[in-house]
């Protein structure tokens, strides 16, 4: 099919989709179109977009990727259709749908993107793409997870078909499918039996189940449904990198152990004085009973799989992180916990609601990556939620910066602005999973009070309660973590030439580029401070937005900021509440997910579990209170 012709087909019909949902064609530029219809949208509204869908996936522009039957409600039922353009996937691109017993659509929630005009005959091989890149980047990657070819939503609406890559320094890299350019590069590491005992960092008694091997009791809990076990890093990197790393390098299948009896943490008398473990292997079991008790999800991919930590690496600073599959000990994910070093005194960064963090990403990637079909599961930073800045600013250091350089991105003679919201969605549902074990386990002596890190030295780092009492960098100034929408940070982006090919000197008139977030802070389009160095995307900032409204839906209360008041449900309807997000993640979120449209998702699940109850009204206006209303 030629070119254009697609591109008006993948034009024609997702016009149909905006047309339904009220919206001017005319108006509309290509790129993402956020898809809600559910409990709210008029019947004939959800009718039209769900016709809209049904004739895309008749002329193969949405395919199947998934159909689940609903955990919760019976009867109900869940499919995935991801987009696709001659049978390449769109990166994030896809739509949810939700159907009752009789097979009848009841909501829909998605991304569209439109005007997709590319060729998708790939210009490089995947093996040429793969070579290129280990030279260019010094890293591996395996034969069963060759490159993977997508259409590319690039930050200003347009598209460029590339291959995705996963490398074994824990990021994907997008390459153009072309010139062989690097595109992108997103990290794929989400950072932040017998029962003894032993104290955590606060000198409480925890219990650590285990297994008695010999004359050694090991932390490998056996009695829970889904195994625990806890792996000692011992300090040692190689050792460290062959239990992260081996499995993904050798491309072993899935459950293939690379660890043995030795690495797992040991304790002679079963009396453990190890605060790191202590705390990961007791508070992982925590972790896992919540789950279980609270949301019927068996472990951490819904299926009691084995979940594997490793703790004593020291990286010298508050460091721990979540690296999904096909990282790890068996191929199915880790997560690492490692120690605050500060020359005085060394801490491991393992607390409950740490832990309980790190453990809840591990859900979100295979909730939503089994759903979705997509590795990345929230989207991997791709593609950002942008719009258009100033056409100058003056940073703090009293230089003007304008269009004119051609580091920054801009359209129309203006900075183009934004930041990653799939992975400040990502953050608040660890962050909110991080409190709600602890509100479970109070009676257990767990720490309960909506304070990200607040049982480490140097904590809470979050504040779910109140946002703005805390700051997003530690210098002079106060930049409050916001609690509104309209607060959000977002970042300029950049663009910079660059090639996977080490030894290429040409560059073309017209090259594929880079793209980042840069270090020059905006909020509400305006500028407001500088990072001396590259921005991240704001995942860890902008993550308060979301879990402020599951505050307030449980305790109420003011936004600061908007002046808006919640009557929460108290802590008799905390366990709606929570079931009503974790729904929305586990059942409804797509790809991709911005804040506004993982609102949207939450907004459906309190009408699917609570229609017309306190726990609806609560979940509502925290929302609105916070800058999300419907869509």
């Amino acid at each position: 099919m030629h070119p254009l012709h697609r591109s008006t087909l993948t034009w024609t019909v997702a016009a149909a989709a905006i047309l339904a949902a009220g919206q001017d064609v005319a108006a509309q530029q290509p790129g993402p179109v956020s898809v809600t219809a559910g409990y709210d949208t008029a019947l004939d509204v959800l009718r039209q977009w769900d016709g809209a869908v049904d004739s895309m996936n008749r002329s193969r522009e949405l395919v199947v990727t998934s159909r689940l039957e609903d955990r919760t409600l019976p009867g109900r039922g869940h499919e995935y259709l991801a987009q696709v353009v001659d049978g390449v996937p769109v990166l994030g691109g896809g739509v949810a749908r939700q159907l009752d017993a009789a097979g009848v659509t009841m909501s829909l929630l998605g991304t569209l993107h439109v005007g997709i005009d590319v060729d998708t005959t790939p210009g490089l091989s995947a093996a040429e793409v793969a070579d290129r890149l280990e030279q260019a980047q010094g890293g591996r990657l395996v034969a069963s997870r060759r490159p993977a070819l997508l259409v590319l939503p690039l930050p200003d609406g347009t598209h460029t078909l590339a291959y995705r890559v996963a490398m074994s320094d824990g990021r994907y890299y997008f390459v153009d499918a072309d010139d062989g350019r690097l595109v992108h590069i997103a990290d794929a590491f989400l950072r932040q039996s017998a029962v003894g005992g032993g104290s955590d960092s606060l000198g409480r008694q925890r219990k650590v189940s285990t297994t008695r091997d010999g004359r050694r009791y090991q932390a490998h809990d056996r009695l829970r449904p889904a195994e625990v076990v806890t792996l000692d890093g011992r300090f040692d990197f190689l050792r460290f990198d062959r239990l992260l790393l081996t499995h993904f390098i050798e491309e072993l299948p899935p459950g293939t152990p690379v660890w043995n009896a030795n690495d797992v943490a040991a304790d002679t008398d079963n009396d453990w004085d190890d605060v790191a473990v202590v705390e990961a292997h007791a508070y992982t079991g925590w972790t896992y009973d919540y789950l279980s008790a609270r949301h019927g999800w068996q472990g951490l991919d819904g299926a009691d799989g084995r979940i594997f930590s490793i703790v004593n690496i020291d990286f010298g600073v508050a460091n721990a992180f979540a690296a999904p599959p096909p990282f790890g000990p068996e191929g199915t994910g880790v997560y690492v916990y490692g120690r605050a070093t500060d020359g005085m005194s060394e801490e491991p960064l393992s607390s409950l609601d740490v832990v309980a963090h790190e453990l809840m990403h591990g859900v979100t990637h295979f909730a939503v990556s089994r759903r979705t079909g997509d590795p990345a599961g929230l989207g991997g930073g791709l593609p950002p939620n942008t719009r258009l800045g100033p056409e100058s600013f003056t940073d703090e250091h009293g230089q003007t910066w304008t269009c004119e350089s051609e580091f920054f991105w801009c359209v129309d003679g203006r900075f183009l602005l934004g930041s990653n919201e799939g992975g400040a969605v990502n953050e608040a549902y660890s962050d909110i999973v991080g409190e709600a074990v602890g509100f479970f386990h109070e009676d257990n002596g767990a720490t309960a009070d909506y304070q990200q890190g607040s049982d480490q030295s140097f904590g809470p780092i979050r504040s779910l309660s109140d946002p703005g009492s805390l700051s997003i960098v530690g210098d002079d100034h106060h930049h409050p973590y916001p609690d509104a929408y309209a607060g959000r940070y977002e970042f300029a982006l950049t663009q910079a030439l660059t090639a996977t090919n080490p030894d290429a000197t040409d560059v073309d008139e017209d090259p594929t580029v880079l793209w980042d977030y840069t270090g020059f802070v905006f909020v509400d389009g305006q500028f407001v401070f500088s990072l001396g160095g590259p921005g991240y995307g704001g995942e860890h900032w902008n993550s308060t937005i979301l879990s402020h409204a599951f505050y307030l839906a449980i305790e109420g209360g003011a936004n600061r900021s908007t002046g808006l008041t919640v009557e929460g449900v108290g802590d008799a309807g905390r366990g709606d509440v929570e079931r009503i997000f974790f729904r929305a993640l586990t059942e409804l979120m797509p790809a991709a997910a911005t804040l506004p449209l993982a609102a949207d998702a939450i907004r459906q699940a309190a009408a699917d579990l609570d229609a017309g109850g306190a726990a609806q009204r609560a979940v509502e206006q925290a929302l609105v209170a916070v800058g999300l209303p419907p869509a």
